[in-house]
């Protein structure tokens, strides 16, 4: 009995921890903001809801970069109404994180059931469109037919009308039209190689205005069944549960919210290599502390935010195997520039190059060499600065 009653409850403890990563942002129609003009969630899920209709169908909202030419979303969400769903609200999931610190454009598009009427005015309106463009590239000489095209051209062609006439048009199971297939394309080659002389071939030479008249009449058959295929496809796309755009809301520059931009500090203990093998090692040892800049955030790419540049210097000078003093050019320390990694919460592992200074003494004089030698080095960290996202 105890089982049966934890499984539900730890069903419902999933639940609820799977909704609580969803923040929820309600869109206000009329005044064409969020959240009474609050900034949108940054670097979260987030749950877009707001009021529609009883007729809505669907609620479609897109994400875009700022100030661009909206050519392709970052992100679509969706909602679609379920049969027995009567409510006058939608909840569109955005499963994309959005940037702190910066601007989006969004677009609430709403769709509701297309009318007997305006499918069939659809239907007769792209009919006619397709119909004009095969009359116009397809023209009728004495012996065979004509095309001012190749077979793929119209075809991209015949597409690209379709398109263009459903750009209001969707439908409830997101089927989108594949384009005409290769049977549209198969007869309009067979256009390009028809001989108009078979429709001809019951009448003399003498008879010379009924052959002219047969030759149409064959060349508009040919022609009529291409049309009939094309219009067969359109069909099948056209048989879908149609959904017509009803309205539509353009949100501009909508900021997010502000995140914090971090600097972490480190302090720990590395080695330098200065020459030789393994058998003549030459190499010394010294703490340092450093700053280290993330090359990422942590909600977008787990791996680049634990990996960032790191610089720094050492706290002591060194000892090379000449037993000479190594210390840093101009501030006197050898200081360093590399990677780090954060392999535990607090722990770093540092890699790079160090630079040395050396110096030296030829004839009285002195002289300094400078070199550049790799180091690796494990650290702890702490966050330094916090909150210095853009205003």
């Amino acid at each position: 009995m105890k089982k049966l009653l934890f499984l539900p409850l730890f069903i419902l403890g999933v639940n609820v921890c799977v909704l609580a990563q969803y923040k929820t942002v309600i869109f206000d129609y009329e005044k064409n903001y969020f959240n009474q003009g609050q900034s949108l969630p940054a670097e979260n899920y987030f749950m877009v809801t707001g009021q529609s209709p009883q007729n809505v169908e669907l609620v479609q909202v897109e994400v875009f970069r700022p100030r661009r030419v909206h050519k392709a979303p970052l992100y679509v969400g969706t909602w679609k109404r379920s049969f027995s769903n009567v409510s006058q609200t939608y909840e569109v999931p955005m499963n994309y994180k959005l940037r702190g610190n910066d601007e989006y454009d969004l677009t609430i598009n709403t769709y509701r059931r297309a009318s007997t009427v305006e499918k069939e005015n659809l239907r007769q309106i792209l009919n006619a469109s397709l119909d004009a463009y095969i009359d116009g590239v397809i023209s009728v000489e004495r012996r065979r037919l004509s095309l001012e095209k190749p077979a793929g051209i119209m075809v991209k062609d015949l597409n690209d009308i379709v398109d263009r006439g459903t750009v209001l048009y969707t439908n409830k199971i997101s089927f989108e039209f594949p384009g005409f297939s290769d049977i549209v394309k198969n007869k309009i080659k067979q256009l390009q190689n028809a001989k108009l002389r078979k429709g001809v071939f019951n009448f003399s030479k003498e008879e010379y205005g009924k052959r002219r008249e047969a030759r149409r009449m064959y060349s508009e058959k040919l022609i009529g069944e291409l049309k009939a295929a094309i219009h067969t496809e359109l069909e099948q796309n056209l048989n879908a549960e149609l959904l017509v755009l009803s309205d539509t809301k353009e949100i501009r520059d909508y900021a997010t919210e502000k995140t914090m931009h971090t600097l972490a500090i480190n302090a720990g203990y590395g080695g330098v290599y200065f020459a030789g093998g393994l058998n003549n090692l030459s190499y010394d040892h010294a703490p340092y502390v450093g700053l280290s800049f993330p090359l990422g955030r942590s909600a977008f790419s787990p791996f680049w935010s634990n990996t960032s540049l790191s610089v720094g210097a050492f706290l002591n000078n060194m000892k090379d195997q000449d037993g000479s003093e190594v210390t840093g050019p101009i501030f006197g320390r050898p200081y360093y520039i590399g990677l780090g990694y954060k392999a535990f919460q607090f722990i770093r592992i540092n890699a790079g190059a160090t630079f040395l200074e050396t110096k030296q003494s030829d004839f009285n004089i002195d002289l300094n060499r400078v070199r550049v030698k790799p180091f690796i080095g494990i650290s702890g960290e702490i966050n330094l600065w916090m909150g210095l996202g853009r205003k």
